[in-house]
């Protein structure tokens, strides 16, 4: 596991007080401990024993006293000027915010130095359904009757009590296979139990017991870099930084209310910094989480394109179920953008729209990539009232026999009658969502530039963007390797016409860049044989930096360009095994050398 430290010691003096649940111990705790300790230091980690766990099998649930040891160490790190971090396992997170909520009434000041809140399997609300799986986990237990009826009082009582203004962001932490809390009851929270900033992580195969078995690499991993974020520094007011990707993408307000510690990260990012006129300087580790996920819902594609990798790596079709892209979102939190987008035809998915509504109500900007072949009426209507940022169409001919060879299954009819219905449709509800065409040319389909510049045009997109073909299987196809003084002819001639129709046409060293419709002058296709040019060093590419694609089984992959070299699952394996884990680091590497690899040199983003 791998973590950047950021800003001084003093400004990471933190203090964090892991708290058991009733009838657990300091042990179900202790490898979070561990590892916290060998970030921090064994002094800025507390593993309370609450009384009475240390040699009773049956402890009585005593509130005042255990809220009395709470209160002692919290007051403690307080003292000692640290940034506090207080993490509840179970009924653990119950007494936390029965302390919480005692200090908001009595001596509010005294939670100033809270950082964050982790909240571990903890039962917002105790119903009749918990009567069965209470008798099962205390199975042999005598005597735990009435302690456990004080318990369930308390966690009702809370529930009762209404939102609990915790100052501080508060992570719920749950097991998807938690034999005691079920883990849709951690949705209850945001049903007014808690006011503020919430962000959920449900982990994939994991039980009650989150910090121990073959899953608690997950969650630990999770628990630290929550920490690692908490703890850096934060401004009180919006930086000059945020303010001007504020004024550049509007909707990140949002995005950072939902979880304000994502800031750092798209500050961090190499498109911010691009945004803001800065130059970012590429090393082997990120520096932040991914600001950027490609995630595909689907592999199953109502084409057949031969340039395509879903082509020459013959997947099987499947669909992305709900849970599952809830999760991928879960396990991104500082994913700003999300497209969707890979080796499928998005709007084949059943629930499309739904996941497109899911991610905008998680405060994500939202695109998605669409060969129009589905894109009827209802579906056009459906997409403008989705919260939808960005649609591009995918477009590498209009004429239908070219279109036929080289998009086999394409009815260039259909797609000018859907794109064309699309355009009017956002036009009627005044929504704004930004239309792109994109195009792969090939010596094959250069002629039909032209009238890609008309159907663009005539369709009302607001840009175009250009490429060649990527992929090294592609490149004896590509314009790299066959571009002729006729085909430059007619790039220019196709290039002129846009302009006249005051069309911007982009490279593909904008694809990754935020707010591009501000920062399109800069990105224009200028000259024709630029669309043929591959740099042999590291020049544009951003993807390992801020971007992951996420395939539809979760597994992530170290680009869009190589949808073959899998890094890792995201329902598997935690953020800091992949993101800066050997092989991305090893890529970025042999990225930055003097011989970077094969599918880099034949990317025109590259």
């Amino acid at each position: 596991m791998t973590f950047s430290r950021g800003g001084s010691a003093r400004d990471n003096a933190v203090g964090i007080l892991l708290v058991h649940g009733y009838l657990g111990r300091p042990a179900d705790l202790a490898t979070l401990e561990a590892a916290i300790a060998r970030r921090y230091g064994t002094d800025a980690v507390t593993n309370l024993c609450l009384p009475a766990h240390d040699n009773s099998a049956s402890p009585p649930f005593d509130e005042a006293a255990f809220l009395s040891v709470l209160a002692t160490a919290i007051d403690r790190q307080r003292s000692a000027g640290r940034k506090l971090v207080l993490l509840g396992h179970s009924t653990g997170g119950t007494l936390l915010l029965a302390e919480i909520a005692r200090r908001l009434t009595t001596d509010p000041a005294s939670l100033d130095a809270l950082r964050l809140l982790v909240l571990c399997a903890t039962p917002p609300l105790i119903d009749l359904g918990y009567a069965q799986r209470w008798a099962e986990h205390t199975a042999g237990q005598e005597n735990l009757l009435h302690d456990v009826g004080a318990l369930v009082s308390l966690i009702n009582r809370l529930a009762r009590h209404g939102p609990i203004a915790v100052p501080a962001p508060v992570l719920l932490l749950h097991g998807e296979d938690d034999e005691l809390v079920p883990v849709a009851a951690a949705g209850l929270w945001r049903e007014k139990r808690l006011d503020g900033p919430l962000r959920q992580m449900r982990i994939a195969g994991a039980r009650h017991h989150l910090f121990t078995g073959e899953k608690s690499g997950m969650a630990i991993d999770a628990v630290c870099r929550a920490v690692d974020d908490a703890v850096r520094p934060r401004a009180g007011e919006c930086t000059a930084n945020q303010r001007l990707l504020f004024d550049m993408m509007p909707e990140l307000r949002s995005f950072f209310s939902t979880w304000p510690d994502s800031a750092r990260h798209v500050d961090a990012s190499p498109a911010a910094h691009r945004a803001r006129g800065e130059a970012f300087r590429p090393g082997m580790i990120a520096g932040a989480e991914p600001t950027i996920a490609n995630i595909e819902i689907t592999t199953r594609c109502n084409l057949g394109c031969p340039a395509c990798a879903r082509t020459r790596l013959k997947v099987k079709s499947r669909f992305m179920p709900r849970e599952e892209f809830a999760r991928v979102l879960e396990h991104l939190p500082h994913a700003c953008r999300i497209v969707l987008v890979g080796l499928g035809e998005p709007l084949l998915h059943p629930e499309v729209v739904d996941f497109i509504r899911l991610a905008v109500a998680a405060g994500r900007r939202v695109g998605l990539v669409t060969n129009a072949m589905l894109l009827d009426a209802e579906m056009a209507e459906a997409l403008c009232r989705s919260g939808l940022a960005a649609i591009t169409f995918s477009l590498d001919a209009v004429d239908q026999a070219i279109a036929e060879r080289i998009r086999p299954g394409s009815e260039m009819a259909r797609i000018s009658e859907n794109i064309g219905r699309f355009s009017a449709t956002r036009r009627r509800l005044g929504v704004a969502i930004s239309t792109a065409a994109f195009t792969a040319l090939t010596g094959d389909t250069v002629v039909e530039f032209e009238a890609i510049v008309d159907f663009s045009a005539e369709h009302e997109l607001d840009a175009l963007m250009v490429s060649d073909l990527n992929f090294p299987s592609n490149q004896a196809r590509s314009l790299h390797h066959t571009l002729s003084p006729e085909q430059r002819g007619t790039i220019r001639r196709a290039l002129r016409r846009a302009a006249a129709r005051r069309l911007p046409v982009l490279s593909v060293h904008g694809l990754e860049e935020f707010a591009l419709d501000r920062q399109y002058l800069d990105y224009l296709l200028l000259r024709g044989e630029n669309i043929a040019a591959r740099a042999t060093r590291h020049t544009h590419c951003l993807s390992p930096w801020q971007s992951i694609p996420v395939n539809v089984d979760g597994n992530l992959t170290l680009c869009d360009c190589q949808p073959e070299a899998v890094i890792g699952n995201i329902h598997h394996d935690g953020v800091g095994a992949w993101w800066d884990g050997p092989a991305m680091i090893r890529h970025r590497d042999r990225m930055l050398s003097d011989k970077p690899p094969e599918a880099c040199l034949a990317c025109p983003r590259f």
